[in-house]
């Protein structure tokens, strides 16, 4: 690992994941977003008869890592994309999963290390690649895109309504220098954006652009999307699915997901009878989706905006 430290991380809702993440007697377990495999370390705690756990993750740095300190026999690890299950399943010679995870956004290790750019409150290179071998760097979004892009960018990707001006200063900005660093970009996020005053509570004014910025990097509501379309497929029949979004755009697209599966007949209301034959995919584990409780919110702050949503394949 680049920083040499040691990364501290904290699964958020581990208890309510655990809970969710596997039908009593499942073998076979997912992670599709492993980071330092905290959730799959409680999983295989708790469920006795997994066979095998496979642990995805983008990032070769994280992967490293866990091969050096996680001592289970049953795990097995690769370098992939969530969306890519299909594929390490075939090489892991199974055909289907009793247990899919996905813990979305950014992990723990990758904020803290300032070598990866994803954080305004350390001073690094601008780059928010989950997989540092491929794409753009955020330095290169922030240095070539016009400004109607990122003004684009930040508004909807981090439903920032300061996006305008954001991408008026950072263009002015790069007129007379290339944007290099993380602390640049915030600098500039700060002048324009107005603080509250103290006793609000508020985040940090450049939280949405870096977040816009890091979704546009790694292309995650893309992702997201390309996941929900495999993976129904690489369940097997009573296999659930549990997913973590950290924010409106994410759990909008599990939302909808879910929505969509678990409904029957989509005949008009006005047909005395269903012709469309339509049956739910799926049941409904979680009602509504799950919220850290204020205890771990204390211990964790990360945990704040998570939301927790499982299903079951029918």
């Amino acid at each position: 690992m680049t920083n040499k430290i040691k990364p501290e991380h904290k699964s958020v809702l581990l208890e309510q994941v655990v809970n969710y993440a596997m039908p009593p007697k499942g073998e076979i377990f997912v992670d599709g977003t492993f980071g330092l495999g905290g959730h799959t370390r409680a999983i295989l705690d708790n469920y006795k008869n997994i066979k095998l756990a496979i642990g995805i993750d983008r990032d070769s740095e994280i992967l490293n890592y866990a091969r050096d300190t996680f001592d289970e026999p049953r795990l097995s690890l690769f370098q992939a994309k969530a969306s890519e299950l299909p594929m390490v399943l075939e090489y892991a010679g199974v055909k289907g999963a009793d247990g899919i995870l996905l813990d979305l956004g950014v992990s723990s290790y990758q904020l803290d290390n300032p070598d990866r750019g994803f954080s305004f409150s350390k001073s690094g290179p601008l780059d928010m690649r989950m997989n540092m071998n491929e794409g753009e760097t955020a330095a290169d979004l922030v240095n070539n895109l016009s400004k109607e892009e990122l003004q684009k960018i930040i508004f909807e990707f981090g439903e920032e309504r300061f996006g305008r001006k954001i991408a008026e200063a950072i263009v002015k900005y790069r007129e007379t220098k290339l944007f290099e660093t993380t602390d640049e970009l915030a600098k500039v996020v700060c002048e324009v954006v107005p603080s509250l005053p103290k006793n609000q509570n508020h985040i940090h004014p450049a939280t949405r652009t870096f977040q816009a910025l890091r979704i546009a990097v790694n292309h995650e509501l893309d992702e997201i999307s390309d996941f929900l379309e495999i993976a129904l497929e690489c369940l097997n029949p009573g296999g659930h699915l549990s997913i973590i979004s950290f924010h409106s755009l994410e759990d909008r697209l599990v939302k909808n997901f879910i929505q969509k599966n678990a409904k029957g007949c989509v005949c008009p209301p006005q047909f005395p009878v269903c012709v469309c034959g339509k049956k739910p995919t799926i049941k409904v584990l979680t009602k509504k989706a799950i919220f850290a409780e204020e205890s771990e919110i204390q211990q964790n702050p990360r945990a704040r905006s998570a939301r927790l949503r499982s299903i079951a394949k029918l």
